[in-house]
């Protein structure tokens, strides 16, 4: 969860204005609640997308997105803010 936030910040701090997964496959589901939980919207569902080892089936993946433009400038992850060098508690 943790360098999520940090892909988050990072990414923003460089000019991005969004954030793509393309392949988010539907049985792991570590995965998916992860990137639902950090606020990641499901913008694809690709029916049958590849062939996993373990699964008997094609498995479907997801694309996710965040749009970063939604992200506070003042972000932080943990308990330090991106860039400063030191620890900055949210009030």
């Amino acid at each position: 969860r943790a360098m999520a936030g940090v892909f988050l910040r990072v990414g923003k701090d460089l000019g991005f204005r969004s954030a793509y997964f393309n392949l988010v496959f539907a049985t792991n589901t570590a995965s998916v609640a992860l990137w639902e939980a950090v606020g990641f919207e499901r913008v694809a569902v690709l029916e049958k997308a590849a062939r996993i080892e373990g699964e008997e089936e094609l498995v479907t993946a997801y694309g996710y997105r965040f749009d970063l433009d939604t992200l506070p400038d003042d972000y932080l992850v943990g308990d330090r803010r991106i860039g400063d060098g030191g620890p900055s508690r949210a009030s």
